[in-house]
C-alpha cells in the first residue's frame, strides 16, 4: 500500500503517541518528521541504486552544436547510465531501428577514433581543446565521457542530421523522483516495498529522537534492508555485470579531481 507524506506522518505520530495533524505543517515536530521522512527517501534512492522504482527511460539531450555534431549532452538529475548502454535509431528511412553504440573506456575509445583525415570526416575539437576525427558518412559504433556530462560519439551521418539528436537516441537510467514536502504527495516508492520504507524511516526517526534503536522496529529495518539488496524485479534481472573500480555516471573512467563515486 503507498502512502502520503502525511500518513507517514501520522504513522510516526501514532507510534510516539504524539500529537494528531491534519497536516504536516501543524507542529514544528510534523514538519521536522516530514523533513526526516524526504531525507531517508533519497537515502534510499543513494545505497540501492539499482532498485526497480528509480529506473526510467529516458533520451540524451542533443547539444545542438553543428563544430561538435558527434556530442551529447547526459541528462541533469541522473546517478547512472545502466551498464552503460546507450541506443541510437540508425533507420535510414522514418523507422525505429535501434543499435546499440558500445561504450568504451576513454583511452580505448581514442584508440578507435585514431584515424586520418580524409573524404566523410571531420576534425572536431572538444571542450578540453583535445581533437579527433569523426566519419560523416555513418550512424555512431562507439562512444565514451571524458567528464560525466558530455557522450562523445566517434561518427554521425551528414546525410540525415546535422548532429546527433535526442529523439534518436535511447537510455535506462538510475533517477529519483522529486520528493514534495506536501500533505497529498505519494512516496515514490513501489507498493511492494512501501512498509520497507516506513520501517526504515521508523527507525531512523525512533532513534534520532530516543538516541537508540527500538529493539522490534530497529530488526524490521534490518530485515528491510536485506530485501532492498535483493533483486526485486518481476522479469529479468535488476544487477549487472561485475565491475572494479570506481564508477561514474557512465562507465569506469572518472577525470583526476572530480570526486564521483
Amino acid at each position: 500500500m503507498k502512502r502520503t507524506l502525511l500518513q507517514v506522518v501520522q504513522e510516526y505520530l501514532d507510534t510516539t503517541s504524539g500529537f494528531y495533524v491534519d497536516s504536516i505543517y501543524d507542529t514544528d515536530e510534523s514538519q521536522q518528521v516530514a523533513k526526516l521522512a524526504e531525507r531517508v527517501y533519497y537515502k534510499m534512492v543513494q545505497e540501492f541504486p539499482n532498485l526497480l522504482f528509480t529506473m526510467k527511460e529516458m533520451t540524451l539531450d542533443s547539444l545542438s552544436d553543428a563544430t561538435r555534431p558527434n556530442y551529447m549532452l547526459l541528462p541533469q538529475n541522473i546517478q547512472k547510465v545502466q551498464e552503460s548502454k546507450i541506443y541510437y535509431n540508425v533507420s535510414k528511412t522514418e523507422g525505429l531501428t535501434y543499435k546499440e553504440v558500445s561504450y568504451l573506456p576513454p583511452l580505448d575509445f581514442i584508440n578507435a577514433t585514431n584515424r586520418s583525415i580524409g573524404s566523410y570526416t571531420l576534425l572536431v575539437e572538444g571542450f578540453d581543446d583535445n581533437k579527433m576525427v569523426v566519419a560523416t558518412n555513418q550512424f555512431p559504433s562507439y562512444c565514451t565521457s571524458f567528464d560525466n556530462k558530455y557522450v562523445v560519439f566517434d561518427s554521425y551521418h551528414s546525410e540525415y542530421d546535422t548532429t546527433l539528436q535526442s529523439s534518436k537516441s535511447k537510455i535506462v537510467v538510475s533517477g529519483e523522483e522529486i520528493f514534495f514536502q506536501e500533505d497529498d504527495f505519494i512516496i515514490p516508492v513501489p507498493s511492494h516495498l512501501s512498509e520497507a520504507y516506513l520501517d526504515m524511516f521508523l527507525n531512523e526517526a525512533l532513534t534520532l529522537i530516543y538516541q537508540q534503536p527500538i529493539g522490534m522496529i530497529a530488526s524490521r529495518a534490518r530485515s528491510a534492508k536485506i530485501k532492498l539488496q535483493q533483486d526485486n524485479r518481476t522479469l529479468g534481472s535488476s544487477r549487472g555485470k561485475k565491475r572494479y573500480g570506481r564508477s561514474g555516471i557512465i562507465g569506469s573512467y572518472v577525470p583526476r579531481g572530480h570526486g564521483y563515486e
